[in-house]
């Protein structure tokens, strides 16, 4: 499968983060943008799952699924978090069969992903360090040094950074890990600067999980409940995100 026509032939690239086990939202998140994998680019960006709690396994079964039928995932820190605790129990000769299976899907993820001159990545990056010398750690747990790194020096550096320019130049970054709630949204919105886009909207902790349609900004979002329940969807406009890049 060729990722790279599919995506410049997508209608729509629809973004998702921070799951933790709540697959019953992503369902209904997909059936409210009436996602079809044959015209949508559907970008999954970790932390599908809670490592501690083995109940929410089975939503990689599900991100496994959308994968094969053409959507692309990358891991979070919780994926990283499984793949670190199956070394210990394979250090005591004990690893369940299926979380061999999960590790190895794992493993097969890229890190990040380039698309409409976004970067798509779980945390962030580490400011003033080109892409291909950022640590795995950085990319899927970083939070102040990247989000609260001034913007008009992040932006001098996305923009004068040679390593960026590529077929692939990106000049904005897309993430999860942090709740908006923590950088100044209201509870359960996305948030953006212009430059940084955070769609973690706290599913979480009990706040909303959040489908972004990447290219007009449409949101289609559901509040979360204890138990990995959902509520109904609702649907709105990202102000302040277009397709259109920066200046």
């Amino acid at each position: 499968m060729n990722n790279d026509n599919m995506m410049a032939s997508a209608k729509r690239i629809l973004a998702i983060s921070d799951i933790h086990g709540h697959q019953d939202g992503l369902m209904r998140l997909l059936h409210a943008a009436a996602y079809n994998p044959s015209r949508d680019q559907l970008l999954l960006l970790g932390d599908y799952i809670d490592a501690d709690n083995p109940a929410s396994w089975s939503t990689l079964d599900m991100v496994g699924e959308l994968v094969a039928q053409g959507a692309l995932a990358i891991p979070g820190n919780q994926e990283l978090k499984l793949v670190a605790l199956s070394k210990r129990y394979r250090a005591r000769g004990r690893i369940p069969g299926q979380q061999k299976q999960y590790v190895k899907w794992i493993n097969s993820l890229p890190i990040c992903i380039i698309d409409h001159e976004i970067l798509f990545v779980h945390a962030g990056l580490r400011p003033g360090i080109p892409l291909r010398e950022q640590s795995v750690r950085d990319m899927t747990e970083i939070r102040e040094d990247f989000h609260d790194y001034p913007l008009e020096q992040l932006a001098a550096i996305i923009d004068g950074d040679p390593s960026n320019l590529s077929d692939h130049r990106w000049r904005r970054i897309m993430f999860g890990h942090t709740p908006t709630s923590k950088l100044g949204a209201a509870p359960g919105e996305v948030w953006t600067d212009g430059r940084r886009i955070a769609i973690d909207t706290g599913a979480k902790h009990g706040q909303r999980l959040t489908l972004l349609n990447v290219l007009d900004g449409t949101s289609y979002s559901c509040p979360t409940e204890p138990g990995y329940r959902s509520g109904d969807c609702s649907v709105g406009i990202v102000k302040g995100l277009s397709s259109k890049s920066p200046g």
